[in-house]
């Protein structure tokens, strides 16, 4: 039987695709509700990608939101043209989808779609249930189904407007090589509270002034500095610093000896960006594996669709999607000292919210540094400032696993 599927595209375009990607209708009429013409039509592009050969689909006019009567005359319109479309196919089958409109739009498009015996849809993510009341149906119970993973990485992106041009651990060698480094990288996060200030210290003799990257604007790639390999700590390293030393150059890293505690060398790029920051979106990435996320990508290239230059994608440390829902997360490595590390790390909570502006995701910040030794904590500021981002610092960067596993299973941050 022939199925048509009515969808009100509202400021969350990925909830439109959901029951659509799901329920595989020959014809799509997408309604741009609290939405632009752009945003829809950028939908109904990745519609024609996704479904069949041959599916039809449809972008109307904009749909008031505010005048009843407008919106009635609207829905009018819309179901005189439903109407002839049965008259042309008698078995079609019509379901809509009202998203997350009001109450009052709601009872008028359920009134308006009578007219045609179309069956009511209501996608409620957190139980991750697709309800479906059938039109005239003697029942007053809907059919309950489960909400089938449609959305990955990429399409929860695209239906937002961006577009992700390529991630660090899409390369098959970077997850050798970060496979290789796991052991470490659990080890530094595992110890960044004992860690905080050595770990600063390496990030800036990595991004510092002087530092071992050439200081250079997107979209150019890093690359070492002439001459800048050698390096010198500010303090001198003292237990466990000195043992996540010995570690590090064991591991070919760096270059250290105890003998002479405040030198380090640095040769190589790949280096230079692990102990720069990169172990801790490793972490992320092996920490979302471990959790069992359907899918995850670390140090991913994001470019704005809606603007005409992308000299500056956004770089994002892990992004990872469970269940249609995701996460957009970002780390933060402050330089030594309880006041840097606060006013580090609010910038970075507003840079993640400026980076992730328009997605219904959940925002994570993974925070390294002293801020045990601040008078308030950075957790503390961020829910007085009151920013949607969870913060997880660096004693409790141990039980990131932890935490990702209970997102996947509640769709909830662990407290939120």
């Amino acid at each position: 039987m022939p199925h048509l599927h009515v969808a009100l595209v509202t400021e969350r375009p990925e909830a439109s695709l959901i029951p659509i990607l799901q329920l595989r209708p020959q014809q799509v009429e997408l309604v741009p509700y609290r939405s632009t013409q752009r945003d829809v039509e950028r939908l109904a592009i990745l519609l024609r990608h996704e479904l069949p050969v041959g599916t039809d689909i449809h972008v109307g006019d904009d749909m008031p939101t505010s005048d009843p009567q407008r919106i009635g005359e609207y829905l009018d319109a819309l179901t005189e043209t439903l109407q002839r479309r049965q008259f042309d196919e008698p078995n079609l089958s019509i379901t809509y989808d009202p998203g997350s409109c009001g109450t009052p739009t709601a009872l008028l498009l359920q009134q308006a779609m009578r007219r045609c015996e179309a069956d009511w849809l209501y996608v409620d993510e957190e139980a991750n249930a697709l309800y479906r009341m059938a039109s005239g149906s003697p029942s007053s119970s809907p059919e309950v189904l489960a909400i089938e993973p449609v959305l990955d990485i990429d399409r929860y992106l695209q239906a937002n407007g961006r577009k992700r041009v390529r991630a660090l651990s899409d390369s098959a060698e970077w997850q050798r090589n970060s496979e290789r480094r796991r052991f470490l990288t659990h080890y530094l996060a595992h110890h960044a509270d004992r860690l905080a200030g050595l770990l600063g210290e390496l990030s800036d003799i990595v991004h510092g002034p002087d530092g071992v990257l050439e200081r250079r604007a997107p979209p150019a790639s890093p690359s070492l500095r002439r001459g800048a390999s050698r390096q010198r700590l500010h303090r001198p390293p003292q237990f466990p610093a000195t043992d996540a030393l010995a570690k590090l150059h064991e591991a070919g890293l760096l270059r250290w000896m105890d003998a002479q505690p405040l030198e380090v060398e640095v040769t190589t790029l790949e280096d230079a960006l692990f102990l720069g920051g990169g172990w801790l979106a490793e972490y992320a990435w092996h920490s979302a594996r471990e959790a069992g996320l359907s899918q995850a990508c670390c140090g991913t290239h994001i470019l704005d669709l809606d603007v005409d230059r992308n000299d500056q994608p956004v770089i994002s440390a892990c992004l990872a999607v469970e269940n249609n829902r995701l996460l957009f997360l970002e780390c933060l490595i402050a330089r030594p000292g309880a006041q840097a590390c606060l006013q580090q790390g609010l910038q970075r909570l507003h840079e993640l919210l400026n980076h992730s502006a328009g997605l219904a995701a959940t925002r994570l910040l993974l925070a390294c540094g002293e801020f045990d030794r601040a008078q308030r904590r950075l957790t503390e500021l961020q829910r007085t400032q009151g920013p949607r981002v969870e913060v997880v610092e660096s004693g409790d960067l141990k039980h990131l696993p932890a935490l990702l596993a209970h997102w996947k299973e509640s769709g909830r941050w662990p407290g939120s």
